[in-house]
């Protein structure tokens, strides 16, 4: 820090320090990069000094910059960067106007994709069943749009079956004609009355997690090339998102294969990262896996290359730790469970591993060994079982509680093996999105009595482990997750599944979001405003701790700061510094709908446009 940096005295609204005591302060004085004290506004006012850049808030709350431990901020950007957006769009008319103007600055013949109708990623409180025609556009209807370009309406995971729509330039590129059978590995293909494709696709057509080798090789393989450029976009764009919604940190630790990390790595070099991540190497990627198949030799190739990355000292992006994904999604049928259950086509299965028990326990030796930090992703209590077994033979020469290995997701997890993690001393990450998202889909497939394990986040904290959130699939706010957190609220039923050991408050949750997440990615300095911390804030519009739980889920964000310097602004409040801001980084509060859709409440047929 420079001995003549500016100093910023920020007042005029509760300042939430999350030190040790939680104090709530009224302002807080930076310098540079760095806090230098948190307390009354007199004293701060004497210590920023008569030329102190002075910040008025007018009432909003200043706390520390958000953390989140799963927010796939690459893979997101990536998937958005170059599509059409449709998650807005009003009618077939919209669609087709969005599609036209991307067709007339693309050459003929090539792809233009968009993304899907409604709130990403769950698509429950809008999607295409909302729009007036209660269906998407079939291919005659898009050739309107563009009849030299091929056009595809995609479907993201995790809603099964799916619907997607191509135009007849699409069919064409991809050789389907009417000779296709109505049904390929479960992917339904529509035909009208006279026995010709409409472009409608509907069954196991999301472009991730998916298992359909028909679709993922003549279809997602042969659209979705992705290039070096394209995911190193997808980091740019997805930090932006990030910076949105006061989000200034993030662990990716899921799905992060060599060239997302590398990715990060040049937005770095370039001096383009404008958020802290801390990234660590997937083993093996099934979530985008487009067809290729995920195999022990795959996976057992980024052993060593997860131990060479390693570097944690870099004030912007690290690499720190080799994850390995275990066992799949429930919503996709791959959940490995002890009890049948039904896939998303009805059929009752007991879901699948992706890697072997060898394989595993290999993931484990080697960590051990290279002092690689084991970032493990089960999702139900088959696959904790499994993983504590594989442990216990290696309890007794390695001293695993000193390596702070992270348990993710955790969607199903019952007391024993709770205590097991916390006695062990491993970091525990989960989303209230899996509640939100897919509680209704646990209830109707695999019965009531599975909500009793279905993230005990309250458990959780009472089990003593060090418990960080995260956003995952959404919704997009993370103060609408700090309200799930409490209320437990499924997305489609309003069921609330909440209750002792299964809800926290509101304290608990912004520590989950804060300093339990810089715990969590063992990043000094991050998550609270503290004295000597690193200058990273979020000014909102309220105080989530004492607003009502009915407002928390609308909480704006005004401004963002990572460093001392202004990452977003919503044009309310003075700046932290004359820097120019990107337009995508401005956004003036009057438009402002928390990256589209953060909160925003749809009923059926609703017309809400950003």
């Amino acid at each position: 820090m420079s001995k003549t940096a500016q100093r910023t005295l920020i007042f005029g609204g509760p300042v939430l320090t999350q030190n040790e005591r939680r104090e709530t302060h009224e302002a807080i004085v930076l310098e540079g990069d760095t806090v230098v004290a948190t307390g009354g506004y007199d004293e701060m006012r004497s210590l920023a000094g008569a030329s102190a850049l002075q910040v008025d808030v007018q009432g909003a709350c200043v706390m520390p910059g958000l953390i989140d431990n799963h927010p796939h901020s690459l893979h997101f950007g990536s998937f958005d960067a170059n599509c059409v957006k449709l998650y807005d769009a009003r009618d077939h008319d919209d669609i087709r106007a969005r599609i036209r103007k991307r067709a007339q600055v693309t050459p003929p013949g090539q792809w233009i994709v968009t993304t899907p109708v409604g709130e990403p990623h769950y698509f429950i409180r809008k999607s295409w069943r909302d729009l007036p025609e209660g269906r998407l556009p079939n291919r005659f209807e898009l050739d309107a749009a563009a009849p030299d370009h091929p056009v595809w309406i995609q479907a993201y995971a995790p809603k099964l079956p799916n619907v997607c729509a191509m135009n007849s330039k699409a069919l064409q590129m991809l050789g389907f004609t009417r000779e296709l059978p109505n049904f390929i590995d479960d992917v339904f293909i529509e035909k009208d009355e006279n026995g010709e494709l409409t472009g409608i696709f509907s069954g196991y057509v999301t472009n991730y997690y998916n298992s359909s080798l028909f679709w993922l090789t003549r279809v997602v393989a042969q659209v979705l090339r992705p290039s070096e450029d394209f995911w190193y976009q997808g980091a740019l764009a997805g930090q932006v998102t990030a910076a949105q919604r006061g989000v200034t940190s993030a662990y990716e630790g899921h799905s992060m294969d060599p060239e997302h990390i590398a990715a990060y790595q040049r937005a770095r070099d370039e001096g383009q990262l404008s958020m802290r991540v801390l990234a660590a190497l997937e083993s093996g990627s099934v979530a985008l896996d487009y067809g290729l198949g995920l195999t022990d030799e795959r996976v057992r190739a980024n052993f060593a290359l997860a131990a060479k990355l390693t570097q944690t000292v870099d004030p912007m992006f690290r690499v720190n730790g080799l994850t390995l994904g275990v066992g799949g999604p429930g919503w996709s049928g791959q959940m490995p469970t002890d009890h049948p259950y039904s896939d998303p086509f009805g059929r009752l299965t007991k879901g699948r591993s992706f890697v072997s028990g060898a394989i595993e326990r290999e993931a484990i030796e080697f960590c051990l060994r290279n002092n690689v930090r084991l970032n493990l992703m089960p999702t139900s209590g088959r696959d904790h079982r499994r993983f504590l077994e594989s442990l216990e033979p290696f309890l007794g020469e390695w001293d695993v509680r000193a390596r702070e290995w992270i348990m993710q997701h955790n969607i199903f997890i019952d007391d024993a093996t709770l205590e097991r993690y916390a006695d062990l001393q491993f970091h525990l990450t989960t989303s209230l999105s899996f509640c939100f998202g897919k509680g209704d889909m646990y209830r109707d497939r695999m019965g009531e009595q599975a909500l009793k394990e279905l993230i005990p986040v309250g458990k959780m904290y009472a089990s003593g482990a060090n418990v960080g959130l995260g956003t995952d699939w959404g919704p997009s706010s993370v103060f609408e997750h700090i309200a799930l957190a409490q209320t437990r609220e499924f997305a489609g039923s309003g069921y609330r599944h909440e209750g002792p050991g299964y809800s926290i408050n509101r304290q608990q949750a912004l520590d989950g979001w804060t300093i339990h997440n810089a715990r969590l990615m063992q990043w000094d300095g991050i998550g609270a405003l503290k004295p000597g911390f690193k200058a990273d804030l979020v000014i909102v519009d309220q105080n989530p701790l004492t607003c009502s739980i009915d407002e928390l889920s609308e909480t704006k964000v005004l401004r963002t700061v990572l460093g001392g310097k202004d990452i977003f602004d919503a044009q309310v409040i003075r700046r932290m510094d004359d820097a120019e801001l990107a337009p995508e980084r401005l956004q003036p509060l009057e438009t402002y709908t928390a990256s589209s859709y953060g909160a925003h409440k749809c009923g059926p047929n609703c017309n809400h446009s950003a």
